[in-house]
């Protein structure tokens, strides 16, 4: 596992890390959560917060990257989907996006975890 960068939201340092195998495109969210566990990622409810109220203050040169709040699992609707929420550049502007766990994630994304 890579480390691809680290930013500092409000007073929390973080750090993004490349889960990807080497010859890997996609790797489903069951995977992708699985590979968070085993290297520690795990992101609190309370450092999430911390970094969506924050997430002006990630730097724009990471904007190539999906940044995934793995260990935050949200329902949506009558079904209860359960979505990972992650952070990705649209423009300017860093804005929250919400993929399954299910879902096939490509090469953009990077878990993010705090900093040691």
């Amino acid at each position: 596992m890579k480390i691809e960068g680290i930013f500092q939201a409000g007073d929390v340092r973080f750090e993004l890390v490349d889960f990807f195998e080497p010859n890997e495109n996609f790797v489903e969210g069951t995977v992708m959560l699985r590979r968070a566990r085993k290297i520690g990622v795990k992101l609190k409810k309370k450092m999430a917060k911390k970094l969506l109220e924050n997430k002006h203050l990630i730097p724009g040169e990471l904007g190539e990257f999906d940044i995934v709040l793995a260990g935050v699992k949200v329902k949506f609707g009558m079904r209860e989907i359960k979505m990972i929420p992650y952070i990705h550049k649209l423009g300017n502007n860093w804005v929250t996006g919400y993929g399954g766990v299910r879902y096939d994630w490509n090469r953009r994304a990077r878990l993010v975890r705090l900093c040691d």
